[in-house]
């Protein structure tokens, strides 16, 4: 219901960006003269033309946002010189159509892709990966902003008096292609990201190397395909778009999973950080749905519980008498599922990659199995001092392979 309402909300931006209305016409549409009717249909024509080739280079600008703008940057640049055909967005851009923005995003480009060629660095590249986006989404709106908003006035006086309204608040034709361009580049983003993952963590030697190519292959195939045929580019976008969507929810839970087991730990240590306890707002967010409630670590159980899905983020929380798993939400009541630890056993396991607190007790139709960070191996302690009231605690130290040298077994906590 949620992804069906999500879908409807972006053709709703997007028919509003490439079909607007002027707010005036209703009322003088019949008292214009021949001239002033067709002139009219002429600028809803360059609006409609407009507003398509803004949106249809966001493929290749969600799959690698450095190197797309900096395809987009040479195509304005051979634009403009008559090489590649006209287009109104990019020929005469003032960001795009300047040689030091190519140049400083093809630097950007290549110093974000070499690493990931091979997995030893890749890991610190993925860590980076988001900045890379946010980058990305920022530079290509700004790069929308000089093309339009900051163009002549001549040229964009017609698309800024187009609003919108919807209840007390106003949007302009520019401001609902900025919100579906961030829509369309998060959504393709993620699911690209998740793959990417799963490419990093695979056994298979040179696939990095294989799937990053392919990546800046595709990506200048879009913005080629952009360059001759806005159109039908804009159908391609279209497209990848309602698949990574119709996938970006069950996405995105992995991507949160993979991230927070594979990459915190590098960002961790690129950061410094050592203290992972729960922030004051968390605290006070549990603590209003769960009575006495305490969280103790981030944890993603191995299987559904209640309510709460597989691999999906939540904090494992002291109660009263019981366990707790609390999902946090955005504007919604969190989620919570109940563990019932009457006579438990619980032990915590280090794993070479992940940690896993692992629950049975009588009251449970099957063991609960909580997946969580590498980041907490320092506070193993105090997470099994946290459990205590609610069973006997036992912690099992890695295997020798996996022990770093020099370390000793960890004894077993009561």
């Amino acid at each position: 219901m949620r992804k069906a309402l999500l879908i409807i909300v972006f053709l709703a931006l997007l028919a509003l960006a490439v079909f607007p209305q002027n707010a005036g016409s209703a009322q003088s549409g019949y008292d214009k003269n021949t001239l002033d009717a067709d002139k009219a249909k002429g600028d809803q024509i360059a609006k409609k033309i407009s507003s398509i080739e803004v949106l249809a280079p966001l493929a290749p600008v969600a799959l690698s946002p450095f190197f797309g703008i900096t395809c987009l940057s040479g195509a304005s640049i051979l634009s403009s010189k008559g090489v590649l055909p006209e287009n109104s967005f990019i020929t005469d851009n003032k960001a795009l159509n300047n040689p030091l923005v190519f140049i400083v995003f093809l630097a950007l480009s290549i110093a974000t892709s070499l690493p990931k060629i091979t997995a030893v660095s890749k890991g610190f590249a993925e860590a980076a990966d988001q900045l890379e986006t946010y980058a990305g989404i920022i530079s290509y709106l700004a790069i929308f902003y000089l093309g339009t908003v900051g163009a002549e006035p001549a040229t964009t006086a017609s698309t800024q008096q187009v609003i919108y309204t919807a209840g007390i608040l106003t949007f302009t034709n520019n401001t609902l292609l900025m919100l579906a361009s961030v829509i369309n580049i998060i959504v393709i983003n993620t699911v690209k990201f998740f793959f990417e993952l799963l490419v990093w963590i695979s056994p298979i030697p040179a696939l990095d190397a294989i799937f990053e190519s392919t990546n800046k292959v595709v990506t200048a195939a879009l913005v080629a395909i952009y360059a001759f045929s806005p159109y039908l580019a804009m159908v391609i976008n279209i497209i990848l778009f309602l698949i990574c969507l119709s996938i970006f929810k069950w996405v995105r839970r992995r991507v949160i999973y993979y991230r927070t087991l594979y990459l915190g730990p590098i960002i961790a240590k690129i950061l410094g950080r050592t203290d992972f306890s729960p922030p004051g707002h968390i605290k006070a967010r549990i603590a209003a749905v769960v009575e006495q409630g305490s969280p103790i670590l981030k944890v993603f159980p191995a299987s559904k519980i209640q309510k709460i899905k597989k691999k999906e983020m939540a904090w494992l929380t002291a109660g009263k008498d019981a366990l707790f798993l609390v999902k946090l939400r955005l504007l919604r009541q969190p989620k919570v599922a109940k563990i019932d630890t009457a006579n438990a056993q619980i032990e915590i396991i280090t794993g070479l990659l992940s940690n896993t607190i692992a629950i049975n007790s009588e009251q449970l139709p099957k063991p609960v199995n909580l997946t969580f960070s590498r980041v907490y191996n320092r506070q193993k302690n105090v997470i099994a001092a946290a459990l205590k009231p609610f069973g006997l605690v036992r912690a099992e130290s890695p295997p020798d392979s996996a022990r770093a040298p020099g370390t000793a077994p960890q004894p077993g906590l009561a």
